[in-house]
């Protein structure tokens, strides 16, 4: 789960074409006409998205040089905050991130960008409680251009607070509004399997197998898919799939267990 969480991590260093800051969209006059305020906001937009890139990018120094000039510019603003706070993440630096991650929704409250990137990061230190509220209140958030994601990462931190209905829910409410998310469907369809709803687990699988490329734990559900149906030919090519694509994974060690057993369904 953590490694679907860090994938998250690094979509929501993602940049739109339009120029923001915080929760403000900023209008941009022509060059003639930018009065000293528009032009510190221009600048101080550039060095967070250039920040933002950088850190993408993997250049930590200059990553830090851009976001430093930001709040030079600005010392309040949340997405040269929020930028900081990814750095630190990077860096495995917890404290100055968490810092920086709070003073950016401190400074605006409604910048949800920072929120989910918060919540990851809580997620990422086993908080889980913590990172469900950051969750549902950035989930609430209409215009958020990631809430599909969220929807997602709050599904798997509900499931892990045993929470598995609200769970499903907001798996089920991420395809709504996205339904190319195939992690979306991999997660409800281990979830209908496991509540023996095998036509669901099957629908959500092949939906999954149309949108990404085959994974461990996709073929290992895939083979105890079949088996729910009794596809003996289902069961062996999956299974072999796995053993020739993912021979070392833990899923394959699962498979091999599971065939010693006589294939029962788990």
């Amino acid at each position: 789960m953590l490694a679907l969480i860090a994938l998250l991590w690094v979509a929501g260093c993602t940049t739109t074409t339009t120029t923001t800051t915080g929760s403000r969209t900023m209008t941009t006059s022509g060059p003639s006409e930018k009065s000293e305020r528009e032009r510190s906001q221009e600048a101080l937009d550039n060095y967070v998205q250039l920040g933002l890139g950088y850190i993408g990018r993997g250049d930590r120094d200059l990553a830090r040089r851009s976001l430093l000039r930001a709040l030079e510019i600005d010392g309040r603003s949340a997405a040269a905050h929020n930028g900081m706070a990814l750095l630190y993440q990077m860096e495995r630096d917890p404290e100055p991130a968490e810092d920086h991650f709070r003073t950016a929704l401190r400074n605006d409250r409604d910048f949800t960008q920072a929120r989910n990137n918060y919540g990851v990061f809580l997620a990422s230190q086993e908080r889980y409680q913590e990172a469900y509220e950051q969750f549902r209140i950035a989930a609430a958030d209409a215009n958020y251009a990631l809430r599909p994601q969220v929807f997602l990462s709050l599904g798997l931190i509900a499931q892990r607070l045993g929470k598995e209905e609200e769970a499903r829910e907001a798996w089920e409410r991420a395809i709504v509004l996205r339904p190319d998310l195939s992690a979306a469907h991999l997660e409800l369809a281990e979830y209908h399997l496991a509540a023996q709803d095998y036509p669901q687990a099957k629908r959500h699988l092949a939906a999954y197998e149309r949108l990404a490329k085959p994974s461990a734990r996709s073929l290992w559900l895939a083979v105890r898919v079949e088996a729910a149906f009794g596809n003996a030919n289902g069961v062996a090519s999956k299974g072999l799939a796995l053993r020739k694509l993912f021979p070392y994974a833990e899923e394959t060690l699962e498979y091999q267990q599971w065939l010693e057993h006589g294939g029962e369904s788990r």
